[in-house]
């Protein structure tokens, strides 16, 4: 039934996509065979009318073609697949990955708040942490430190090839700080 819908939509915002603008742009045929049904129109269309008839075809078709642009676009991957399977696939939620990190990661000394985003590619996975820290961190130190453990939990517990770790840290502020209240 999936495919059934599928096709259905997409045949018909195809037509719509070509007949809407065309029928917009050229309402001349349209109105004289409507002419029965409306009566008389009175001399034809003004040009200020032309011009919209043109940009609501020119709107149809932008909305066409976005729908099917997003009937066609492939959703993103929400699994990884472990390369270090025997004998069987095995795939692995993103979400899983995530809160893995950022449990893990969260035990850290000195470590505030933790966000995790996985982004899946085709063999690999790429990761951006994002960290609030204390203020008094040695950045270099805690940015090795982070990476060394998500390359652990991400490679060693998991099974899955890292292809980049992106850290971005945010110091909290200062308890004894101007915006401390």
């Amino acid at each position: 039934m999936n495919l059934f819908n599928r096709v259905v939509t997409v045949l018909l915002f195809a037509t719509l996509m070509i007949t809407i603008p065309v029928l917009l742009v050229f309402p001349d045929p349209v109105l004289a065979c409507l002419q029965p049904v409306l009566g008389s129109v009175s001399g034809g269309l003004s040009i200020f009318h032309r011009v919209v008839l043109v940009l609501v075809g020119i709107i149809c078709f932008i909305i066409c073609g976005l729908v099917l642009y997003l009937e066609f676009r492939r959703p993103r991957r929400q699994t990884v697949r472990l390369v270090k399977a025997a004998g069987g696939e095995v795939e692995l939620a993103v979400e899983s990955i995530a809160e893995r990190l950022e449990y893990r990661v969260d035990q850290l000394a000195d470590v505030v708040k933790v966000k995790a985003k996985i982004k899946p590619r085709r063999k690999d996975i790429d990761v951006e942490l994002n960290l609030e820290t204390t203020p008094d961190i040695d950045v270099p130190t805690k940015t090795e430190e982070v990476c060394q453990v998500a390359r652990e939990i991400v490679e060693e517990r998991m099974g899955l090839n890292l292809r980049k770790i992106k850290v971005n840290i945010r110091h909290a502020p200062h308890a004894d700080g101007p915006l401390a209240s």
